[in-house]
């Protein structure tokens, strides 16, 4: 509803409830803008998070951080009250931690867990998003090799934009390519306690932004912009 629309209402009191629940158009453009990654560093990264209704793709080797940034970003969906789905073709996730880091979260079912064969994730992945309703949906395809053409990307970034959802893509390598509104491509090398026995530390993660198509404010350092960050993972993140 215009301004103008408003001051055509006579009754003062209608105008002003009214008036309390109108949104701008800034305000909306900026709610639908990002999600953020749950990580500090990548929302600064990417100018405020993952780009909504469309495609963003995160690749990297095994080991890399891919699972760890994957979970962060569900997790802050389902903390934010979104509907959530992780399409799992490696069986990365460990559903005996669902209970504890997500499930609190979420008064109903925190997420869909669809586990398949590579050659049925995507199909999967569209499924999904067209029956709406999901603000997040994140598409694992670990180490597969597939040859996915370009018209079922295009079809799946399509459907993102149409429902509204945030499809994040994991994969070894860049898949998605020009049909990803952001991509970011990580680097890993754990760390090990060395006082005696050899334990796992932490995983220290490099993650440099490939691509960021919408035009948002991007992260600088003495007014150059930053293209990486630094992420750090423990067994307990």
């Amino acid at each position: 509803m215009s301004v103008r629309a408003l001051q055509l209402v006579r009754d003062p009191e209608i105008a002003a409830e009214i008036s309390a629940h109108l949104v701008s158009l800034e305000r909306l453009s900026e709610e639908r803008g990002r999600r953020v990654t749950g990580l500090a560093a990548l929302d600064q990264l990417l100018g405020g998070g993952w780009p909504r209704a469309a495609l963003s793709e995160i690749s990297g080797r095994r080991s890399s951080g891919r699972t760890a940034v994957l979970r962060a970003a569900l997790e802050a969906a389902i903390s934010a009250g979104e509907s959530t789905a992780l399409v799992d073709v490696g069986g990365t996730l460990d559903a005996r931690a669902v209970p504890m880091s997500m499930a609190a979260a979420s008064p109903g079912p925190p997420l869909l867990w669809i586990r398949c064969d590579a050659g049925q994730a995507l199909k999967a992945a569209d499924l999904v998003v067209a029956a709406g309703g999901f603000g997040m949906i994140a598409l694992d395809l670990c180490d597969a090799r597939l040859r996915i053409p370009d018209a079922a990307w295009m079809r799946l970034r399509h459907a993102a934009r149409a429902q509204g959802t945030t499809v994040l893509i994991a994969s070894g390598a860049r898949r998605v390519g020009a049909f990803a509104a952001a991509a970011v491509e990580l680097g890993g090398a754990p760390a090990f306690d060395t006082e005696g026995r050899p334990l796992f530390a932490r995983l220290d993660v490099r993650a440099q932004r490939l691509r960021n198509g919408r035009s948002q404010p991007q992260s600088s350092i003495d007014g150059k912009q930053q293209t990486c960050v630094s992420l750090a993972f423990t067994s307990r993140s």
